[in-house]
C-alpha cells in the first residue's frame, strides 16, 4: 500500500490499518503525515480564516502573539505544535510501555500516531468547516464535538499498539489515554478554535 491508501485504510480497519503500517519506513512516514496533518490544518483551515477575516474566540495565552492576527500565527505555528506533540506524545508512549516491561519501538509508535492523527485531523478539517459554513455552534460545542471524534484516534493506536507490539488492549488504552493527555495541554496553550 502507497502512503494514501494507509491513511485512507484508517478510516474503514484499524486492522488492516495497523498492518499496513508494519513495513513502512518508520518513523519517516510519521514524519510526513504529521506534516501532512499540519499543513491541512495550516493552509485549509487557518488560512481561509485569515482571508475571511475571522479572529479566535480566545485571546492567545502568550502575550507575545497579537488576538487579532492569530489565525495568521497559526499558520506558520501550528506545524511545529503539530510536530513537537507527535514527538512527545511517542516518547511518552515508549517511556510508559517500558515502565510496564513491554517490548517498545518509537519508530511504530510515531508511525502509528502520526497516521492516526492525520486519519482523525482530516476528518476534524472536515467537521469544523461544516460547523463554520452552517454558522452554529461555539467553541465549546466544536471541542466536546472534537474530543469524541478523538475516540477513532485511540481505536486506531489501540489497535496498532495490540497488532504491532503485542501490547494487551488494556495496556494499550491506558498508556493511549496517559500520552493523549499529557500532550493535550500543550495543544490547548497554542492551537485556538475555528469558531
Amino acid at each position: 500500500m502507497n502512503f494514501f491508501q494507509v491513511w485512507l485504510t484508517g478510516y474503514f480497519s484499524p486492522n488492516r490499518f495497523a498492518e499496513a503500517l508494519r513495513n513502512k519506513p518508520a518513523p519517516h512516514w510519521g514524519l510526513w503525515a504529521t506534516i501532512l496533518r499540519s499543513l491541512i490544518d495550516s493552509l485549509l483551515l487557518y488560512l481561509p480564516l485569515v482571508l475571511m477575516g475571522k479572529t479566535p474566540p480566545l485571546a492567545p495565552y502568550i502575550t507575545l502573539f497579537a488576538h487579532d492576527t492569530y489565525y495568521t500565527t497559526l499558520i506558520w505555528l501550528a506545524p511545529l505544535v503539530f510536530l513537537v506533540e507527535w514527538l512527545l506524545g511517542g516518547s511518552i508512549f515508549h517511556v510508559l510501555l517500558r515502565l510496564f516491561k513491554r517490548p517498545s519501538n518509537i519508530d511504530q509508535i510515531l508511525n502509528l500516531t502520526a497516521f492516526a492523527g492525520l486519519v482523525v485531523g482530516a476528518f476534524l478539517l472536515l467537521w469544523d468547516w461544516f460547523w463554520l459554513l452552517v454558522g452554529v455552534g461555539n467553541q465549546y460545542l466544536l471541542g466536546a464535538s472534537h474530543l469524541f471524534i478523538d475516540l477513532w484516534w485511540y481505536v486506531l493506536v489501540v489497535v496498532g499498539l495490540k497488532r504491532l507490539l503485542g501490547v494487551p488492549i488494556w495496556m494499550g488504552i491506558l498508556v493511549s489515554v496517559l500520552a493523549f493527555w499529557a500532550t493535550l495541554p500543550l495543544v490547548m496553550l497554542f492551537m485556538r478554535s475555528p469558531l
